[in-house]
């Protein structure tokens, strides 16, 4: 969806490696069949909480939830 978008990375006034439109496009996806909220800051919270996930599991953050 994102990725496939000609102006998606000018529309937000940044620059995005092919992997990171990849992944905005996949959790767009996700959201939109399950039927949540599609907007940039919704795909950044999904993003950095995954991320933040990942670092807990690898040790390298602790768990502050």
């Amino acid at each position: 969806m994102a990725y496939d978008h000609p102006d998606a990375p000018k529309q937000f006034g940044i620059r995005l490696s092919d992997e990171v439109m990849e992944l905005v496009s996949a959790i767009q996806e996700l959201r939109q069949r399950t039927n949540q909220r599609i907007t940039l800051a919704a795909i950044v919270e999904d993003a950095i909480r995954c991320h933040y996930n990942r670092l807990v599991t690898e040790g390298a953050l602790p768990d502050q939830r």
